[in-house]
């Protein structure tokens, strides 16, 4: 029990709070090293690589981790030391190598969970618990202390926050959106999409209902229009699938009409002044004005294109100098592509290309397809890294989710995806053998 409590631990402060834990130093680049990346790899060789490594070698010789997984984490993992080689990078920016083995902690603890630590699943379920409610508490505080509505101990909490930021990111704090236990908006809406679907799929009664309500709301005090297209966008096609292929008439009957309901206010936020009309009265309400604002202007994108807010435009300029540069290293920058370009990375995809061309660019599609074609797995946990593969996918077209530490929960689900195949394929298999 004393190894599930450390494993808990260390999953709960990479992946939540890793930014909060840093170093200051004179590097010569941004002067901060998250502690947990430090540490991360030696705790989890300890502790689970080694003493169940006949389990996890089992899982990662699978030709499904192989074709999918693998050549987009090789990737990330050379292609900083080949700009060190060969592109001419500063040798300190061969250390993003070693934060390419977060993803790989993750992948080995969500394997060894699956055969060792599936009668500790109410520990687990407290700890997740603990890290949505904490996310979104966090969240209420940065939130409210816009308004100087905080009393006491919530305030100390609030200046904290902002102390910290100030140290740590001086050139980019960001106060009007929500942050959590990050120090960018967009990575807790990574994480609040992650911990929605995590939530629907795994847990049960109270506990699942109290985690999708946290995790929502936490999208919507991050503001990130990114996550909340990811959410939207898989759930509606993860709906789709159920209804066409694994519901029965009354199901249909009623996934089409919460469906239809759910697409209402999509439309109407989208639709050219139909918004400012009908919603006009509480664009004067504190918080809920600048959330209308925001989302409205993120779904009239939808329906009137780049040009309908100023920030996507902006960011599409900036893809097109992503293709640019391309053009003149065709190989891709081989190491950071924003120091390659000199350009802010905002697209998963844009940045898998500038760094490593068409070659990274093909693994991470690869990797996407790895998830997404388990949609209809009879497995839960499949089917919730095929929804979480669609949301990444979504949200990656404005953001860089596995930049972030955010995304490390991804991770954890390819991670148990892959052992619980392994353990049906054994099971059919033993069933054959004594059939």
């Amino acid at each position: 029990m004393i190894r599930i409590h450390l494993i808990m631990i260390l999953v709960l402060c990479q992946a939540v709070f890793s930014e909060r834990l840093v170093l200051q130093l004179a590097t010569g680049g941004r002067g901060m090293i998250l502690v947990t990346n430090l540490v991360s790899p030696w705790i989890t060789l300890a502790l689970v690589l080694l003493p169940f490594w006949s389990d996890l070698r089992r899982t990662f010789w699978t030709n499904e981790f192989v074709l999918y997984w693998m050549p987009y984490l090789a990737l990330t993992f050379l292609l900083p030391l080949l700009g060190v080689a060969l592109a001419d990078y500063p040798a300190r920016s061969a250390f993003a190598s070693w934060n390419a083995l977060d993803p790989m902690c993750f992948l080995v603890i969500g394997a060894a969970g699956v055969f060792h630590l599936q009668r500790a699943g109410k520990v687990i379920q407290r700890y997740f618990m603990f890290a949505v409610l904490a996310q979104l508490g966090l969240a209420i505080v940065q939130t409210m202390g816009q308004y100087d509505y905080l009393p006491g101990i919530l305030k100390s909490i609030y200046n904290w926050d902002f102390t910290f930021k100030a140290v740590h990111q001086l050139d980019n704090i960001i106060l009007a959106r929500a942050t959590g236990f990050y120090l960018n908006p967009n990575s807790l809406g990574i994480w609040a999409l992650l911990a929605f679907w995590t939530s629907f799929f795994l847990l049960h009664g109270k506990q699942r209902f109290v985690g999708c309500v946290a995790s929502f709301g936490t999208i919507l005090l991050c503001q990130s229009r990114g996550s909340l297209a990811g959410l939207l966008g898989s759930g509606a096609i993860y709906g789709a699938s159920w209804t066409l292929f694994r519901a029965d008439r009354n199901q249909r009957r009623k996934a089409t009409l919460f469906i239809a309901i759910l697409a209402v206010p999509i439309l109407m936020l989208s639709a050219p002044g139909l918004t400012d009309a009908t919603f006009s009265h509480l664009r004067e309400v504190p918080l809920v004005g600048s959330l209308l604002e925001r989302y409205t202007s993120g779904a009239k994108v939808v329906s009137q294109g780049a040009s309908a807010d100023a920030s996507f435009q902006v960011r599409t300029d900036l893809w097109q100098l992503g293709y640019e540069y391309l053009v003149n290293h065709p190989f891709g920058s081989l190491g950071s592509p924003e120091m390659g370009t000199k350009v802010p990375q905002d697209n998963q995809f844009i940045s898998a290309l500038e760094q490593g061309s068409f070659y990274f660019f093909g693994a991470l599609l690869l990797m996407f397809f790895g998830g997404v074609r388990l949609i209809n797995s009879p497995l839960v946990a499949s089917r919730l890294l095929a929804v979480a593969s669609l949301g990444l996918m979504v949200n990656g077209i404005s953001a860089v989710p596995f930049s972030s530490s955010a995304s490390h929960i991804f991770w954890l689900l390819v991670g148990v995806a892959l052992a619980q195949h392994v353990k049906l394929k054994e099971t059919a298999l033993l069933a054959e053998v004594y059939r």
